[in-house]
């Protein structure tokens, strides 16, 4: 028996609501479709049919799960990142790029991408 009233009805309208945020609700579909989110998703939905306890572990192996998605982010936005700006092609990425950069208009050599190093804060 549940200590409270919670009726999880799954991801998408969170989904929903997250592509809106982004300004792309036309990618709630295929964001859906990532297998990764569903099973986050199935970890939310056990949590909150199980008591205090278990739902309490179930809640530290999603939120441990959730880390890891992030990180794939990250990755993969530091490796688009770097391979658009060795290919001269940021523009594609459609996000702001650093404003303390200035650009003469010329293309630069082509270098070899680069992982961004910076630390990222965590969640």
């Amino acid at each position: 028996m549940t200590p409270f009233q919670f009726h999880f009805r799954g991801y998408p309208e969170f989904l929903a609501a997250a592509a809106k945020h982004a300004g792309r609700p036309d990618l709630a579909g295929p964001a859906g479709r990532v297998e990764a989110l569903a099973a986050l998703s199935v970890l939310c939905s056990q949590a909150v049919e199980a008591d205090r306890d278990r739902a309490k572990a179930i809640l530290q192996q999603a939120a441990e799960f959730r880390h890891q998605l992030k990180i794939s982010f990250e990755a993969a936005d530091a490796m688009l990142r770097a391979v658009a700006t060795a290919c001269g092609a940021e523009c594609v990425l459609g996000a702001a790029t650093d404003s303390t950069k200035n650009s003469s208009g010329k293309r630069s050599r082509r270098r070899k991408p680069s992982p961004d190093l910076t630390p990222h804060e965590a969640p």
